[in-house]
């Protein structure tokens, strides 16, 4: 047997025959509805704005020291505003949730109840990121509101949040300002004492070391050469004046230290003196040729010799020894200026100079020539001897200075050694010193941002909150709203009607039409009489059709209009669906 299927007429039939089971109910709960509306407790909502404006200098002069974004400092601020302490406050100040306080006296209950009536939005819009040039989306401004039973409550509580909110954000971005101007300060000052250490280590390292430098290398090298050259300089003039007085000497000995007293004499004596020099000028070249025992040098000896005795020169006369004597005297004081008293080289010579002035005291010397060297001495005599000992002091002199010479020579060559030593230690604290220099220097340039950073802030020229629409009292009630919850209420009370009328027709429906018999008894009916409809009664439910259905239209119309006005936008719904449309 076929399943019955009810089709529309039938179940137009059930509502029609059941309408007082629809029409009853709906109306004692939609007045339910209207009366548990209208007894709910109205809540006000205060809001405010506050816009959030980009920093006025450009960040390529002036950088912030604040780089976190808008929506993280509004929650931070917001963080920091719903602590316990602060909510408590402003319940006591404004005397909220009397009745909630009196019941309870716990404080987290008061908080959580406080904390869900504040409300902080974001208001964001399509931006053009100026670096990227891309769209994003970014915040723009927010909103901070707050509800309450009391519609000048909820304005005052608004009021005070906004307020804390623009302190707050002033506060925070000083506060950053100046903590991280006294960090880098403070950093600052840690790397300046670190250059002062520096400078006075390398200050000491240099008085330490002040003649091993490593900039007065080539200044050292340069005077060791010096040095050497002045050396070897000396020593080629110590070698020419040794010569000078070697042909000094010569000369001295070929000529009288007397004049001869009888002028008769004085051409023959002239001749004997100049043979007297060429046979000593022949016997000193035999003398560098040949051995002094050789036959020429013999012969050479022997003829000065013969006429030294015909001159009347001897080798141990009183100026000749006297001249010994003062050039012992000159070399003494030269070795008493390099050497102590105890030296050898002085005592040899002291002792040469006690036998010189010994041998003086014993010389024989006859009245005739103490009268000839007193009343007549040869100038010229006089005059090679002085230069002598000149040339022997100038002698002296380099001597002296080469050893001065050589003294300086080693001390240079010392700090020369040292240099490679101290050069590396030199190196490494002129290395700590720059680097430490430098990283000061970059502290002391970003102190110098943080304070023109934190000038910023204090005069409110960088990013800021401004205030652009203040808490008002509310004239309306924020919930609940009374239009939506009317037309929900009476949806369902509808709902719950006709919902009722399909339970009482499913329970107690009877038995109806010609399926429904033949369905109970099992067999067809043997003939089936139609309801007879009259002209009347046809026009009359053409008539009811014609109300319903302009019933049917207006209901839809003012459901759209409810929607619109109470739910959601038109344009916003059709955008939606539209983009819904899209993204399948």
């Amino acid at each position: 047997m076929e399943e019955e299927v009810k089709g529309l007429g039938d179940y137009l039939n059930i509502l029609w025959r059941r309408k007082y089971w629809i029409i009853v109910p709906a109306v004692l709960l939609a007045i339910a509805t209207v009366v548990v509306v209208f007894s709910l407790p109205a809540t006000y909502k205060s809001q405010g704005t506050i816009l959030i404006e980009s920093q006025e200098i450009p960040n390529d002069l002036v950088r912030s020291t604040v780089t976190s974004y808008a929506d993280q400092r509004i929650e931070v601020i917001k963080q920091r505003l719903m602590t316990t302490s602060r909510v408590m406050d402003m319940v006591r100040k404004y005397d909220l949730y009397r009745a909630e306080r009196q019941k309870t006296a716990a404080t987290s209950g008061i908080v959580a109840l406080f904390k869900s009536n504040v409300s902080v939005d974001l208001v964001q819009a399509n931006v053009t990121d100026p670096v990227s040039g891309r769209a994003k989306r970014a915040s723009i401004a927010f909103t901070v509101s707050f509800m309450d039973k009391s519609p000048q409550k909820a304005q005052q509580v608004a009021n005070e949040l906004v307020t804390e909110f623009l302190n707050e954000n002033v506060k925070a971005r000083t506060d950053r300002a100046a903590e991280t101007k006294d960090f880098l300060k403070e950093e600052g000052d840690k790397f300046q004492a670190r250059v002062r250490e520096l400078e006075k280590q390398i200050a000491e390292f240099k008085d330490r070391y002040s003649q091993s430098l490593p900039e007065l290398l080539q200044y050292n090298l340069s005077m060791i050469q010096r040095l050497t050259d002045e050396q070897n300089a000396n020593q080629n003039e110590i070698l020419v004046l040794k010569d000078q007085i070697t042909t000094l000497s010569l000369q001295l000995s070929t000529i009288p230290s007397a004049l001869p007293t009888n002028l008769s004499n004085v051409n023959e004596v002239t001749t004997s003196q100049q043979r007297l020099e060429q046979l000593r000028i022949q016997y000193s070249d035999l003398l560098s040729k040949y051995e002094p025992s050789h036959p020429d040098v013999l012969r050479a000896k022997r003829q000065i010799d013969a006429l030294q005795k015909e001159l009347g020169i001897s080798g141990n006369s009183r100026e000749v020894i006297k001249a010994e004597l003062e050039q012992a005297n000159v070399e003494l004081n030269t070795l008493k200026e390099k050497y102590a008293a105890n030296h050898p080289d002085i005592k040899a010579l002291n002792n040469k100079i006690s036998s010189l002035q010994q041998r003086l005291k014993n010389a024989s010397d006859d009245k005739k020539t103490t009268n000839q060297s007193s009343e007549n001495v040869n100038p010229a005599y006089v005059q090679i001897r002085a230069k002598i000992a000149s040339t022997e002091g100038e002698i002296a002199r380099l001597k002296n200075r080469q050893e001065e010479i050589k003294a300086k020579i080693a001390d240079f060559e010392r700090r020369v050694a040292e240099t490679y030593q101290v050069q590396r230690a030199y190196s490494e604290l002129t290395r700590d010193h720059e680097n430490t220099l430098a990283k000061y220097r970059e502290l002391r340039s970003k102190q110098l941002q943080a304070e023109l950073a934190q000038n910023l802030e204090s005069e409110n020229k960088g990013e800021s909150f401004s205030l652009i629409e203040p808490p008002s009292v509310p004239s309306k009630a924020e919930k609940p709203n009374r239009p939506k919850l009317l037309v929900l209420g009476i949806g369902a009370s509808v709902g719950a009607g006709l919902s009722l009328a399909f339970l009482v027709e499913m329970f107690f429906g009877g038995v109806r039409g010609y399926t429904q018999v033949a369905h109970i008894v099992g067999k067809s009916p043997l003939v089936v009489i139609p309801v007879i409809t009259t002209t009347r009664e046809l026009a009359r439910r053409k008539t009811l059709r014609n109300r319903w259905i302009i019933i049917a239209i207006l209901l839809a119309i003012a459901s759209v209009i409810a929607v619109h006005f109470y739910v959601m936008n038109l344009e916003v719904l059709w955008y939606r669906l539209m983009r819904k449309v899209s993204l399948l």
